[in-house]
């Protein structure tokens, strides 16, 4: 943004030099890229940052100069009384169909104004920022848009149908020729000031060419307003137009900066167009902001930046800046009232760093931090459980990824995740981050996506990241650890091409169970959206649910574009570190032999193997040391709603060698109660 000291000097006396002034406001933060020197003028050609919209005009860059000068004050402009006539009757309307896009609107007549070219001092002022004059009714708007921050526009009163104005969004196929001559068409994002027919405006971008200002314009109506800045943003972009205006309101002007602006130009306009500002101003504001006060004690400066400072020099700092100081609550206490323009101000730490951009921030001596040691750890159980994972999991030749936390809601919905549950972005940056994840599911389908898009065809990955989720108008954060398998399976000397199944999935996640010494778990079949009906299951430990393990379905893999078969599974690393084995006892080796017995049950298709594998350790007890299922059948010789279940049980005692009998004996109980409580038969 471009500065003239010759006009920055109407508001602040500025004694020091060019150069100086560029190092304080530079050391401020206010960085001056580059001094030119114009005849009598000197150019500061100013980088403004997003947070500071206040810096965007030249009485926002006067309270800086006065602050770093030690200039208690700056010089007000002149402007019309604030207040509105009441009584007087109103010649026109104001309707505002949107409020949310557009809060505040003041608009004021201003009649028999005489239109000619502007006068010298005005147009220097205003070239000498690399603008270029119009007419002196359109150049008091941008002289005042300079000086005040505040854009506005003036129509031709005359020329708008029905003396009204309407504040609302665009109507599908609607047009408009802006003043640039250049035809736009608009639609129902964009925001526009119309009349009782026409659009008139593109609400804070740029004015319509038929209600333009021009040489025959006898009466204008002004509009002063604050605009949505995402409103402005969106519609500027759209249709590729930006002007000094919509700069203004994407960052934000100040809402109460709209009146004093108007009454500004209105003044202007009286002064140099001989304009008749007796009608009343009409002021729709929806803005119901109040106060901010903060509580500054004095010596937080010294205790939290480490350099001294006086309560005068406080005082005197603060109230160039355009906050408002009284004594406040308690000894060495400050009651701030923070401008309507600092929305960057909100706690007492805010004030104490503009007291120290201020004084300097090179004032600060350098000093070591007080070192303390820590009572605590860094590794934490979590911490601990985390880095486990990850070697158990890259020691079985799983690969780790990493991807971002926010998603498209249409990703989400791909994934077939509730929708109910989510934490949505209030101001996303694009459309591909509107939401925080409430699954790793679709992030990992996204790699895989990729990976096989370049003919990667053997896939194992895990990733272990935080979800998000809403819990009744609570956020909560929960880190998992997912783990996806596809394509083929390791490839070995007896089988070459075998696909990855449900069942390589289940052995990964029970291989990491058993090194967290995690024994008494239950695979529980539980239908999931994103899972295949048949192959959908969750992990409990004491009816705790600790992870979700399945295959995706069709639907959600067509959604993705991917045709192979995904095995996917999510852990809860909380529930997981909770329940590992904290303490691990030897177990000597066993001194007796074992037998194994082998039993083959058909049972309904509907009875999960795990609850057979309950009722064998159940009625076995502590002879059952192993209990394996090594076979799942269903076909000829069994029935079409039947499958065959064949278990390999291992018997074995500590304290003696089991005989014939002992072992047939608990083999027959346990098979007598599978029949019974399954309504099997033996195959």
């Amino acid at each position: 943004m471009k500065i003239s000291l010759s006009w920055l000097k109407k508001y602040v006396d500025v004694k020091i030099t060019p150069q100086k002034l560029a190092e304080k406001l530079t050391s401020a933060g206010l960085e001056v890229g580059d001094i030119q020197k114009t005849g009598a003028d000197t150019i500061f050609d100013i980088e403004i940052t997003s947070n500071r919209p206040d810096w965007l005009s030249l009485l926002g860059i006067a309270r800086e100069v006065a602050a770093v000068s030690g200039i208690r004050n700056i010089n007000i402009p002149k402007a019309l009384p604030l207040k509105v006539k009441a009584s007087m009757k109103k010649p026109f309307s104001i309707q505002i169909k949107d409020v949310k896009a557009c809060s505040r609107y003041i608009g004021r007549l201003i009649r028999d104004v005489k239109i000619s070219e502007s006068e010298p001092w005005m147009k220097n002022s205003i070239e000498s920022l690399g603008a270029r004059t119009i007419n002196n009714a359109a150049d008091i708007t941008n002289y005042c848009l300079y000086e005040t921050g505040q854009p506005m526009h003036a129509f031709d009163f005359d020329k708008i149908e029905g003396n009204r104005i309407i504040v609302r969004r665009a109507q599908k196929g609607e047009t408009i020729i802006t003043i640039d001559g250049v035809k736009r068409e608009l639609d129902e994002s964009i925001l526009v000031i119309a009349d009782s027919v026409k659009p008139v405006a593109i609400a804070g971008i740029m004015g319509g060419i038929e209600t333009e200002v021009s040489i025959s314009t006898k009466n204008i109506l002004l509009e002063s307003a604050y605009f949505d800045p995402v409103t402005i943003r969106r519609a500027s972009r759209k249709l590729g137009l930006s002007t000094e205006s919509n700069y203004r309101f994407e960052r934000k002007v100040d809402s109460e900066n709209v009146l004093f602006a108007s009454c500004r130009a209105a003044y202007l306009y009286k002064e140099i167009c001989g304009g008749n500002t007796e009608e009343p101003f009409l002021d729709v504001n929806y803005i119901r902001g109040g106060t901010r006060i903060i509580q500054l004690k004095t010596e937080n400066f010294e205790r939290l930046i480490g350099m001294k400072i006086t309560a005068a020099r406080v005082k005197s700092i603060l109230q160039s800046l355009g906050f408002t100081i009284k004594p406040g609550k308690g000894k060495n206490c400050l009651s701030v009232t923070v401008p309507s323009f600092r929305d960057d101000v909100a706690l007492e730490e805010d004030l104490i760093e503009e007291l120290a951009r201020i004084e300097g921030f090179d004032k600060i001596e350098e000093s070591m931090p007080p070192i303390k040691a820590r009572i605590d750890s860094a590794y934490t159980d979590i911490y601990m459980t985390k880095s486990k994972m990850r070697r158990l999991l890259l020691g079985q030749g799983i690969n780790e990824i990493v991807t971002i936390t926010l998603l498209s809601t249409r990703s989400l919905d791909d994934a077939m995740l509730d929708g109910g549950n989510r934490v949505l972005v209030m101001n996303p940056l694009s459309a591909e981050q509107e939401a925080l994840r409430t699954s790793l599911l679709p992030s990992t389908l996204k790699v895989i996506n990729t990976n096989l898009n370049r003919r990667i065809k053997q896939i194992r990955v895990f990733e272990i990241d935080s979800i998000y989720e809403r819990v009744k108008n609570k956020f909560s954060q929960t880190e998992f650890a997912s783990i996806a398998l596809t394509g083929t399976a390791y490839q070995n000397w007896k089988d070459h091409s075998r696909r990855v199944t449900f069942y390589d999935l289940k052995g990964v996640i029970e291989s990491m169970l058993d090194s967290f010494g995690i024994s008494e778990y239950k695979f529980e079949n539980k239908k999931l959206d994103y899972f295949s009906s048949e192959q959908s299951a969750v992990i409990t430990v004491k009816g705790q649910v600790i992870a979700e393990l399945g295959k995706i379905s069709k639907k959600v893999c067509k959604n993705f574009d991917i045709s192979e078969d995904i095995f996917f599974a999510q852990i809860n690393v909380a529930a997981l570190c909770l329940n590992r084995k904290k303490e691990y006892c030897f177990t000597p080796v066993a001194r007796y032999p074992s037998v194994v017995r082998d039993i083959a049950l058909v049972v309904k298709k509907n009875v999960a193997a795990g609850l057979a594998m309950d009722i064998i350790k159940e009625t076995a007890g502590a002879l059952a040391v192993k209990i394996e299922l090594f076979d799942v059948y269903s076909g000829d010789q069994v029935q079409t709603d039947s499958k065959s279940l064949a278990f390999s049980i291992e018997y074995q005692s500590p304290d003696a060698t089991l005989t014939e009998e002992q072992v047939n004996l608990v083999h027959s109980k346990v098979q007598n109660e599978l029949l019974t409580r399954l309504n099997a038969i033996l195959r």
